[in-house]
């Protein structure tokens, strides 16, 4: 069972590759480029040093959100496309999820933290059991105080991941040494993440058409409309 996994939900551009429970391969860089230029080279690179061939794919794992708006869109329509044109199924992935999968075996909570806005971020709680996560917060788009509530109100250790959680340690936990950050290698978006998560969960594959984005905030286009 090969699983492609595409992640475009943040400034980190990430594809990997699964065969069955083994990570074939994972090309991961920050990019200024913006992911419709460089995802598909990506897949096509990877694929080709693995000599593997996009008809060998059974699944495609993408992040579906929370995200960059624009981001999120590219990913999911680029794997879209591939569903369509190969008839195969897809699993979207909470990126929030995701990031938690990086450190599913600490022993305690890890609380996934990415920017939403000013004082405003996406979160998302996971308590890892024997290498499995279960959700203790479901994904949400809070103020800071939130977070903060809810870690002080635990008495676990907790690790935090995503792009805002050196700030989120700095300034609501710098006085907690139960509250970790994720090392640098593991605290940002991975595709290899969600080609796990979805060979671990793969009776909740969909089909393309029912592949959609998980924004958790109204989108600019609706603002404007004013919904």
């Amino acid at each position: 069972m090969k699983i492609l996994g595409i992640d475009t939900s943040g400034k980190t551009a990430s594809v990997a590759v699964m065969d069955g429970d083994r990570i074939l391969g994972e090309i991961s860089y920050v990019t200024r480029l913006t992911h419709s230029q460089i995802i598909l080279p990506l897949v096509k690179n990877l694929l080709e040093k693995l000599e593997i061939e996009l008809e060998d794919i059974d699944c495609f794992a993408v992040s579906e959100g929370p995200g960059s708006y624009t981001g999120l869109r590219i990913g999911i329509s680029a794997v879209k496309g591939m569903c369509f044109t190969k008839d195969v199924k897809c699993y979207g992935v909470s990126t929030l999820k995701s990031l938690a999968q990086n450190v599913r075996f600490f022993g305690g909570i890890v609380v996934s933290v990415m920017h939403a806005r000013l004082g405003i971020a996406y979160f998302g709680a996971y308590e890892c059991k024997g290498g499995k996560l279960v959700e203790a917060v479901a994904d949400k788009v809070c103020k800071y105080e939130e977070i903060e509530e809810f870690v002080r109100n635990s008495d676990e250790k907790i690790m935090l991941v995503g792009d805002i959680c050196e700030k989120i340690k700095g300034d609501l936990f710098s006085d907690l040494e139960r509250v970790e950050v994720a090392p640098a290698s593991l605290k940002m978006q991975r595709a290899s993440a969600l080609c796990e998560l979805a060979f671990e969960e793969n009776d909740s594959w969909v089909t393309g058409a029912e592949l959609e984005a998980r924004y958790l905030q109204v989108t600019k286009a609706e603002k404007d409309l004013g919904k």
